[in-house]
């Protein structure tokens, strides 16, 4: 077995950085990958444990494996809830697709043409930016993806050291985030730049037009699909479900409590992914996609699944698209703590989900994407 040394920086969406060292395995062979099937592969990554779905026209194939935290007897159950970080992108976006076909917004609605009391203290090169924009990473906002912070002494609080540290309601924290966003200087990039601000903003127009909180909007959205959510890490209102785990030195698994402060799911990000949800609840969603691209209406048209999907190249609203052979449509989603993934194969019509309670480091990654390509050899070529 070789491994080789490398050594990241976890950053959570509202924490301070982790510096860790971590001893990375050398991806496996897919003939290796065929010989020890997921749980082997659970081993040799160091994951303490999975959900996975498959679905296809004909319904859904799905599994467990593995432990709520390392070192736990109780396995991992079709009914236990993941935190999604990322993945949560996409719900965003489909809810603003429902107010889009609601009438009250449209694609190229504008930041400032829906929050104008915001325009005064922004600055002026965001004058333009519309809820497309945000959505599909096509800004020049500082991305605000990771923060320092600490716990102060005195209260037991924790308080960012790299930015203002806003008070009162999880809404108003939110809005104060994102003016605090706009106040800054915009970075110089063209393209894709792939941050959790634009998603906070575009949760801010939402609430705006709705009347609504992003939370409320996002229980509705659950509602109407049948399934149950939460926010946050799941184990933080029930020690049964899931933990997540950091990894230190090496092969060292470090289960997060509910009670570490230092890592938090800030509601000032929710917007950019902050759900937890399981595996077969979140099939049905992904179920809304499938259907969608074959112009099956569902929770929104059929037409708005496939803006979400294919309205700007290479990523357009919570999914990134790969057109090169195959067409695919995929999204990562870690808050650094769980790890999770989504995968459809439009020529196939068929998805893989794999959600797992490990870090969000390389060696989870290649996890992910060898029991994807397991899953995808044993459940869809076939």
């Amino acid at each position: 077995m070789f491994w080789f040394a490398l050594t990241i920086t976890i950053g959570l969406s509202s924490c301070d950085p982790y510096e860790v060292v971590v001893e990375s395995r050398t991806p496996l062979l897919f003939s290796e990958v065929k010989e020890k099937g997921i749980e082997g592969c659970m081993e040799y990554y160091l994951v303490p444990g999975c959900a996975w779905a498959v679905l296809d026209e004909e319904g859904i194939v799905s599994g467990t494996a593995g432990s709520i935290f390392d070192g736990s007897k109780q396995e991992i159950e079709l009914a236990h809830h993941f935190q999604i970080g990322s993945l949560g992108k996409s719900v965003t976006s489909v809810m603003a697709a429902k107010c889009v076909e609601d009438g009250l917004l449209r694609w190229d609605s504008k930041l400032f043409d829906i929050l104008p009391e915001w325009k005064e203290k922004a600055h002026p090169g965001y004058s333009d930016l519309t809820i497309r924009d945000l959505l599909s990473h096509r800004t020049q906002l500082p991305p605000l993806n990771k923060h320092s912070t600490h716990i102060d002494t005195k209260t037991g609080k924790l308080v960012y050291d790299d930015i203002p540290n806003f008070t009162g309601s999880d809404s108003a924290r939110r809005s104060m985030f994102c003016k605090y966003a706009l106040s800054l200087q915009p970075v110089e990039v063209e393209g894709l730049n792939y941050g959790n601000s634009g998603y906070s903003l575009a949760g801010c127009m939402m609430e705006k037009v709705t009347g609504k909180s992003w939370e409320d909007l996002a229980l509705s959205l659950a509602e109407d699909l049948d399934m149950n959510i939460g926010f946050e890490r799941p184990n933080r209102f029930d020690s049964s479900q899931p933990w997540g785990h950091l990894r230190l030195n090496g092969d060292r698994l470090e289960p997060v409590s509910a009670e570490e402060q230092k890592i938090y799911n800030d509601p000032i990000l929710a917007p950019a992914g902050n759900i937890h949800i399981n595996i077969l609840d979140f099939s049905k969603y992904v179920r809304q996609f499938m259907n969608g691209y074959k112009k099956i209406n569902g929770y929104v048209s059929s037409e708005s699944i496939n803006y979400l999907l294919s309205g700007k190249e290479n990523y357009a609203m919570g999914w990134y698209n790969d057109f090169a052979g195959d067409t695919i449509f995929y999204h990562y989603g870690s808050e650094g703590t769980f790890y999770c993934h989504m995968m459809f194969f439009a020529n196939l019509n068929s998805a893989i989900i794999i959600f797992t309670n490990a870090p969000g480091i390389t060696d989870t990654e290649n996890f992910i994407n060898d029991a994807r390509n397991y899953l995808k050899d044993k459940y869809i070529y076939i």
